[in-house]
């Protein structure tokens, strides 16, 4: 055990994760296995699995493609947009050639325009989302979107997806969606086992995954290893740092500067909801239904900020707060980022209003040239909550 405690940490950057990776589809693909890539939350990866094919997100989180995209973008627009089609354009990313075809979302105009010129490079799919969840009809509509998804999965890779297969699929990813979530909430620990950076960094290495079963191995390594830190009492930090929740656009490998920025000023991210934290992992896909059907539904619930109302997800902050023991909020937008820059105010609202924690919002890109700016205002954030304590 002392092994597994001891690896919980990644050395290695994005770059040599995403390399790593295409060498395993590379392999994955001689003996005629299908890659298939993918944009946001809103994906569907039971139905890939379900077609014998591997799932790879393809969305940016580096500023090194950005400059090539910008050639054909617009400079003011969210930094992701611009490094996801930055890397498929500039030969920068690895993974985009070996993709068959690629699936994207309408969560928002500047993705949505930019898949348009995306769809020059590979096949690709768009879903179109419905952006008000609360009303019948877009349950309707989007079971109708998951259904043209497995036809256009079907045809590109020339595959039939049974109703067995479907099931199957279901039961496996909501069998690591459990493992996720038992990881994640052993950060109500205090002190937690882990620091957050290096859970996003094990999270994001594990992600890129072609194969199921060692993917879930590593998850259950990971949260025996955190068990055993917890029973153990070796935690990652001193317990007088204050605990921070994440909320927001989320942290990748790559796209993790703030975040480190708020470790090595003296915080600890203990929770992370929105894009790549708890919330996005902790609804399982029901098993009992019709798959098709219980897809839609598990997906259509996803709590992205281009919904409206976008009522669940300030239900999830108001819990997590109270769950993970939370002192003090950071809510973070990529700039030109509108829907999630507006709801940030919601966001201070009820943080500063109903629960009287300190709260920082947060709109930066991927470069590193406001890196002096944003640790004065993280350091005054986390001197804020110990004058509290």
């Amino acid at each position: 055990m002392g092994d597994k405690v001891k690896k919980l940490k990644v050395d290695e950057t994005i770059q040599e994760i995403r390399t790593n990776l295409s060498l395993e589809l590379e392999m994955a693909k001689d003996e005629g296995r299908k890659v298939v890539g993918s944009m946001c939350s809103y994906f569907p990866k039971e139905i890939v699995w379900a077609a014998g094919a591997i799932p790879v997100g393809l969305c940016g989180t580096t500023e090194e493609p950005i400059a090539a995209a910008e050639e054909v973008l617009p400079a003011d627009l969210c930094p992701m947009v611009k490094a996801t089609y930055g890397r498929a354009v500039s030969n920068t990313c690895p993974i985009f050639p070996l993709t068959d075809c690629i699936v994207g979302e309408t969560t928002c105009d500047g993705r949505k325009k930019m898949y348009e010129l995306l769809s020059w490079e590979k096949p690709m799919h768009i879903m179109e989302l419905p952006q008000m969840p609360d009303e019948k009809e877009a349950l309707v509509h989007w079971i109708a979107e998951v259904k043209k998804l497995k036809i256009f999965i079907e045809e590109q890779l020339g595959v039939k997806i049974t109703e067995e297969k479907l099931k199957q699929s279901i039961k496996d990813v909501n069998e690591e969606r459990r493992l996720l979530v038992e990881i994640h909430k052993c950060r109500k620990e205090h002190p937690v086992p882990v620091m957050g950076v290096d859970l996003v960094g094990l999270t994001t290495k594990f992600a890129y995954s072609v194969d199921r079963k060692p993917y879930k191995e590593k998850l259950g390594n990971l949260l025996e290893g955190l068990k055993y830190r917890i029973q153990n009492r070796e935690p990652a930090c001193s317990p007088d740092r204050p605990r921070i929740l994440w909320t927001g656009l989320g942290n990748s490998l790559g796209c993790d500067k703030v975040l480190k920025l708020v470790e090595e000023c003296g915080g600890v991210v203990v929770c992370q909801e929105g894009c790549g934290g708890i919330t996005r992992i902790e609804d399982m896909v029901d098993e009992k239904k019709d798959p098709i059907e219980a897809i839609a539904e598990r997906y259509l619930r996803v709590t992205c900020s281009c919904m409206t109302p976008n009522t669940t997800r300030f239900k999830d902050i108001d819990r997590l707060i109270t769950e993970y023991n939370i002192q003090g909020v950071i809510d973070l937008t990529w700039q030109f980022c509108h829907t999630f820059n507006i709801e940030s105010y919601r966001v201070k609202e009820l943080v500063k209003g109903k629960h009287g924690l300190p709260f920082l919002h947060i709109v930066t890109d991927f470069s590193q040239s406001d890196i002096g700016q944003l640790r004065v205002r993280i350091e005054g954030f986390l001197e804020q909550i110990s004058l509290r304590n």
